[in-house]
């Protein structure tokens, strides 16, 4: 069986579905694979999964002169004679927020058989959302699962992704087969521990006043190897000035820029520990299986988080007074708290 699998989403969704890009990998064969992802991740998804077929899709992220979707479908209209041009068993989409391009390139398919699920971005009822999803019902006949609530230890992203492969393979695939995983490159290198504060956005940061307190405690009752502190070139500068916060620790700081996705799959590979926030970093580290402490905002919980793959990581949730959410979520997870944590996972 061939099958096309559509997960055109960012770094953090594409790990997620790794597990069940794997197990299809599996029981039909790599090569009988083609991934559709965005233009992003197309080389770590060609590392990841060499003998599948990678699309890549020049999706743009922001407006420019014109409208955003006539620019990604001009860029697109390339891949999509491609896509029509592929003879697949059955299209899965992986993808549960689809736009409009993403129903056009998608439903686009030829093949028999679609395999989607829900589409959260109706729940809005916009009826223009609505009339394309009528559309491509009637004109191609998808099976559209219901989005799935959460189960404890497998966000409801990864418990959809399950439920579109279960159905693809006409049989009840259990959690633990679709956890996600990523194979590494890395060699002998030097012991280091990984800090990732920075985010996509400043919500789901730690302040770095409060990641010094955590370093500090540890440092006082652990032995610490050189501290790396990764971010994208974009966040040098901030990086920096966190560097310059824990001078004053006896500990070697330095930051860190990788040069690819794949570099920074390799440098998380390759460390001893792995501290951040709900960002890419802590999906890359959970699916490496690597010792990780992640700081957890709460935003989207239960859609893309907390999940593990053994008790190396830890998400730790803030735990606000009486239960009721006041004030900023790092308030109420303090670094002492942090701290104990880390160290725990370091014994």
């Amino acid at each position: 069986m061939r099958f096309l699998i559509y997960k055109p989403d960012g770094i953090g969704d594409f790990i997620l579905a790794t597990g069940c890009i794997r197990l299809l990998a599996a029981e039909v064969g790599e090569e009988n694979l083609t991934l559709c992802v965005r233009d992003q991740l197309a080389e770590l998804a060609s590392t990841q999964f060499p003998h599948a077929t990678i699309v890549s899709l020049p999706l743009a992220t922001k407006r420019k002169v014109i409208n955003l979707f006539a620019v990604n479908f001009t860029n697109c209209l390339p891949v999509w004679l491609r896509i029509r041009r592929m003879r697949v068993d059955a299209a899965l989409s992986l993808r549960s927020m689809r736009d409009y391009l993403d129903s056009f390139l998608f439903f686009s398919a030829a093949t028999q058989r679609i395999i989607a699920p829900e589409n959260l971005l109706c729940r809005s009822r916009r009826k223009p959302r609505l009339f394309v999803e009528w559309l491509v019902k009637i004109l191609r006949r998808p099976e559209i699962l219901p989005y799935p609530e959460a189960r404890p230890g497998v966000p409801s992203e990864l418990e959809c992704n399950r439920l579109v492969v279960s159905k693809a393979l006409h049989r009840d695939i259990p959690p633990d087969a679709i956890v996600p995983t990523l194979h590494s490159t890395i060699h002998a290198s030097e012991p280091c521990w990984v800090c990732c504060p920075l985010s996509s956005t400043e919500k789901k940061d730690y302040p770095f006043e409060s990641w010094r307190e955590v370093f500090q405690q540890i440092a006082s009752r652990h032995a610490t190897p050189a501290i790396f502190l990764v971010g994208m070139e974009s966040q040098r500068a901030k990086l920096e000035a966190f560097r310059e916060l824990l001078q004053d620790i006896p500990v070697s700081v330095r930051v860190e820029i990788p040069a690819d996705l794949s570099a920074f799959v390799n440098l998380l590979a390759g460390a001893s520990m792995v501290f951040t926030v709900d960002t890419a970093a802590s999906h890359i580290a959970c699916a490496l299986d690597r010792p990780c402490l992640v700081l957890f905002s709460g935003q989207n919980q239960g859609m893309f988080g907390p999940w593990t793959r053994s008790a190396k990581q830890s998400w730790l949730l803030p735990e606000y007074p009486g239960g009721k959410k006041k004030g900023k979520w790092h308030r109420a997870l303090s670094p002492d708290r942090a701290a104990a944590e880390a160290l725990k996972l370091l014994a």
